[in-house]
């Protein structure tokens, strides 16, 4: 299984970092993966529109959207699954 489908397969209904992601996969498989890699997957991902791009405003108590593009630009960006109908 490649990382990209390995990191889309950890993001389910709930906000995941890429360190989270990062410590799962190497916890679970003892694959060898950094979180600069989980980041630039998560973020392809984003791109593709399969997931959605968040910042968490500490002000507001919530995640807010983002562009992917500003996820690349962030110093911790979250991400979630985006709902789709069946």
């Amino acid at each position: 299984m490649g990382l990209e489908q390995e990191v889309l397969d950890r993001i389910a209904d709930d906000y995941e970092a890429a360190h989270t992601i990062t410590t799962d996969i190497v916890r679970d498989s003892g694959r060898s993966v950094s979180e600069d890699e989980v980041r630039r997957a998560l973020i392809k991902l984003a791109h593709q529109g399969l997931i959605q791009a968040y910042l968490y405003n500490d002000h507001a108590q919530r995640y807010q959207s983002i562009r992917p593009i500003d996820a690349e630009a962030e110093k911790q960006p979250w991400f979630k699954a985006i709902a789709r109908d069946n």
